[in-house]
């Protein structure tokens, strides 16, 4: 059975910014119903014309800065997820980048040691850690200067913020994606992402869960380390938890869950022949 695990790593979902408004007018709630449509449909392509909108304002506050990177880690992530680097990957990385050091700009303009600052720092690191992977990605030559550097941010986060939601995600994604012998565990990033799951399904905030493709996202990660572990029978109960939310994900009804059962079948005729 074909293995997600390079597209859940490098895809990453991250956590939209809860705000009155946004940089090019409108509403973070309309967008972020835009960008769960296209989610579902796997339909990435929206993600460009939300990041250009955002672009339209060169002055954009840290509420804008944090969303709009959250975007751009997916839409990054889904440029360099196949077998072929995308033609536009490098420029949407280095626009990722670029907005990177503005929102760092903006952080160190926070009081002191206030909460929100602290989160923003740890939201920082687990970008950072994500574009360092990214980077990776499209050139493999920058993984004895990335590697470690994309591993430390992604701990730091966790250990600064462990009630950060998106730092947890991103720590799981790296311990699940990292070779065993370098530290790389399937159970310790589920761990990371139990603790994110956590976070959401006890947050009072409805939109922490509800059309939130963050939390499909994470059911998926969650699913693909039981995978890793070779547990189908929880593997199975996430796809279904999955389709339970969202009937009309076509990538976990047509994809994900027709590939477990033949996965499933072959197994059960390979014992037959023992």
């Amino acid at each position: 059975m074909a293995s997600v695990r390079r597209v859940l790593f490098i895809l990453l979902l991250a956590f939209a910014a809860q705000t009155s408004g946004y940089a090019s007018g409108g509403s973070f709630d309309a967008v972020s119903e835009r960008l769960y449509s296209s989610f579902v449909k796997q339909d990435f392509k929206v993600w460009k014309s939300v990041i250009d909108n955002f672009h339209r304002n060169q002055n954009m506050s840290i509420d804008s800065l944090d969303y709009i990177l959250t975007v751009q880690y997916l839409y990054v992530a889904w440029t360099i997820s196949g077998d072929t680097i995308q033609a536009g990957a490098e420029k949407a990385l280095s626009k990722a980048l670029a907005d990177l050091d503005k929102f760092e700009s903006r952080i160190e303009s926070l009081p002191g040691k206030s909460y929100t600052g602290e989160l923003m720092k740890a939201k920082y690191r687990s970008y950072s850690s994500a574009f360092l992977a990214y980077q990776m990605k499209i050139a493999p030559v920058k993984v004895i200067i990335n590697g470690w550097k994309c591993v430390n941010n992604a701990k730091a986060a966790v250990t600064d913020m462990p009630e950060c939601c998106f730092s947890q995600i991103e720590y799981g994604n790296v311990m699940h994606s990292m070779p065993t012998v370098l530290g790389g565990s399937a159970i310790n990033a589920r761990k990371a992402y139990m603790k994110a799951l956590k976070i959401m399904e006890s947050s009072e905030d409805r939109g922490s869960t509800y059309h939130n493709w963050l939390y499909l996202h994470l059911l998926l990660c969650i699913a693909d380390s039981y995978k890793s572990s070779e547990d189908y029978v929880k593997v199975r109960e996430y796809y279904k938890k999955i389709l339970t939310i969202e009937p009309s994900f076509s990538y976990v009804r047509n994809s994900l869950m027709p590939s477990l059962d033949r996965y499933e079948a072959q197994q059960k005729k390979k014992s037959k022949l023992k």
